[in-house]
């Protein structure tokens, strides 16, 4: 048996006592390769009583309060990727309790894993038990837990704990139990059964008593991006993009303009929409293709992620044969000047100009560009990527740019990145590393250079950072790189300063990396996943990168959407407040853009 104890924050006391001889096991999961589980889980919850002995005695019936879950169950995988390099446990943060019973029972180490920080909303959870074996070879851990607001890390930056407390409950205590099966020869978990019973404060006088169930059964082993991953991508890209046409067909209402949101957005979802179903592979004589543009032509679109979508929309629907893989080659400033028809020119030429508006006058445009919703003294790091991949996008389209935006907002970014961080050495490989290797089983060649991962925030350098802001910082860095060099006699010394920006914050997207999560700031965990992974893609895929320090992001990625998707083709929302369609759009377009159409069409 080992017993494990969590003593202090950040540490971990293991007591060894008669070793399980399972736990010598390590995980043989092909390279880059994931197994594949079949789930069934289930949580409920008491009605709130006025103590702990009341809460613990009462009978968990009910629905759980949202807050305790996340609406995107974590997928049934387990990448090879995620694992250590001992190759015996999970590495990557736990941000959902069903994911606490998955990084346990997958530990084949000789020690348990026992503190879990930043498990919002239960702050920073400790386990403290023993594994058993049974006669049948069933493992068995019991353990105690406790949950406790979150306690400052080592090398964060100051303040960060103090906030997040606020997104966490007083407290919770009760136990767990995992029985699991584990397959030394083959090296892998079988099957697993976790059970969680707490007793949840959720203020004075007010307690819950909260139980969790989770069982898992291996339905495969998987080689990377195998017959089956592709097939799935390519049903899942169809029925995808068909929910999204027959949304604009039907003319549904959050497509309609005033659709009673603060900002009307209906427009840009159009166009978000329209640029899904290009990417989709719809046909460009498609009736319902046709009507959309049509009809995003004749919007009046104001606000900056709007205007964006709509010139990229334009520019996908004309873009020369070819670029893609020109992009994934690392020429993106090579990519060459579409034209557009008389009708889509003269839009197009109005929303740039009206996205250039769309900035804060504070200070010098031709010093700063610092894109807001509209004009207005704000900003953010989403509308500065959407700025630039509108500015990209007008200017692949033969619109002229004025001199030196994409300069000044690069120069934004760079003031808002976060400061230094953790030194690594960043690992990146391309998509020609990997041609050079295909069918021959031998490791590509991989670009080794030493960085400081340094991500960025909503707005600030000094908010905790977290993935898709760093995933809209760094494609908005490239995005103007792009722009500078395209436009001949680039500054030299701001372009060194870009290059090192961008290495600097693959190096925090590569720390701190997980799909499972939108990573960084636990609070913003659940929130806007869809966008995360599509600003990941869209990173990792204008500098050409095919493998992120050792990963296979898109392999990764794609696993975690193949299992959010419902049998009407969307996507589920991860807040109550997204919308199927917005989700919908941003899964695709990750599956749809990432992949060649050879790597994703069944052979």
């Amino acid at each position: 048996m080992v017993r494990i104890v969590a003593k202090t924050p950040g540490a971990v006391v293991l007591l060894a006592l008669a070793p399980l001889p399972a736990q010598d096991a390590v995980w043989r999961i092909p390279a880059r390769g994931a197994v594949e589980y079949h789930r069934e889980w289930s949580a409920a919850a008491s009605a709130v009583a006025r103590s702990k002995v009341e809460a613990k005695a009462a009978a968990a019936t009910g629905k759980a309060p949202d807050r305790y879950l996340h609406r995107l169950p974590p997928a049934p995988w387990i990448a090879h990727g995620e694992l250590d390099a001992d190759a015996r446990a999970l590495t990557g943060p736990v941000r959902d309790l069903r994911d606490l019973g998955r990084a346990l029972a997958c530990d084949l180490g000789t020690g348990v894993r026992g503190r879990f920080p930043r498990l919002l909303p239960f702050g920073d959870v400790a386990v403290a038990g023993g594994w058993t074996r049974a006669a049948d070879g069933a493992q068995t851990l019991r353990a105690n837990v406790q949950c406790r607001p979150p306690a400052p890390l080592p090398g964060e930056t100051r303040g960060v704990a103090e906030r997040l407390r606020a997104f966490c409950l007083p407290a919770a205590e009760g136990t767990l139990s995992i029985t699991r099966r584990v397959d030394g020869e083959r090296g892998v978990v079988t099957s697993f059964r976790f059970e969680l019973d707490l007793v949840v404060e959720e203020g004075p006088k007010a307690f819950r008593r909260f139980q969790l169930g989770d069982e898992w059964r291996i339905v495969a082993v998987r080689d990377n991006q195998d017959f089956d991953f592709r097939r799935r991508v390519a049903a899942a890209i169809e029925t995808g993009t068909a929910f999204v046409r027959d949304a604009i067909e039907t003319r549904k209402s959050f497509l309609a303009p005033g659709s009673g949101e603060d900002r009307d957005f209906s427009g840009g979802r159009l166009a978000l929409a329209l640029l899904t179903l290009v990417h989709g592979g719809v046909p460009a004589e498609d009736p319902v293709l046709q009507r959309g543009f049509d009809d995003l032509r004749r919007r009046r679109l104001e606000d900056t992620y709007s205007l964006a979508a709509a010139l990229m929309a334009v520019a996908a629907r004309s873009a020369p044969a070819g670029e893609a893989e020109r992009i994934r080659n690392g020429e993106l400033a090579a990519v060459p000047v579409r034209r557009l028809d008389e009708r889509d020119a003269r839009a197009a030429q109005k929303w740039l100009e009206r996205l250039l508006g769309n900035v804060d006058p504070r200070v010098d445009r031709a010093e700063l560009l610092r894109f807001n919703y509209t004009e207005g003294p704000r900003y953010d790091t989403s509308l500065q990527q959407y700025g630039l991949l509108g500015l990209w996008s007008a200017r692949t389209c033969g619109l002229e740019v004025p001199p030196g935006a994409f300069a000044a907002a690069a120069r934004h970014l760079l003031a808002v990145q976060a400061e230094g961080g953790a030194r690594l050495r960043l690992s990146s490989t391309d998509h020609g590393a990997l041609r050079e290797v295909a069918g021959t089983g031998a490791e590509p060649r991989a670009e080794v250079r030493a960085a400081t991962a340094r991500g960025f925030a909503y707005q600030e350098r000094d908010e905790p950072p977290f993935g898709s802001m760093t995933s809209a910082g760094v494609s908005g860095l490239l995005l103007a790189r792009a722009g500078i060099v395209a436009a001949g006699r680039p500054d030299r010394a701001l372009v060194q300063r870009l290059d090192a920006a961008v290495a600097d914050a693959f190096a925090w997207l590569a720390g701190e990396f997980s799909v499972r999560c939108n990573p960084g700031f636990a609070e913003r965990a659940d929130r806007h996943v869809y966008y995360w992974l599509y600003g990941l893609e869209r990173s990792c895929e204008l500098a050409g990168i095919a493998w992120l320090q050792g990963r296979d992001w898109y392999y990764e990625g794609a696993l975690q959407l193949l299992s959010q998707q419902q049998k009407n083709g969307s996507f589920r929302a991860e807040q109550a407040s997204t919308l199927l369609l917005d989700a919908t759009c941003f899964a695709v377009l990750f599956l749809a853009k990432a992949t060649p159409p050879a790597a994703v069409t069944p052979r």
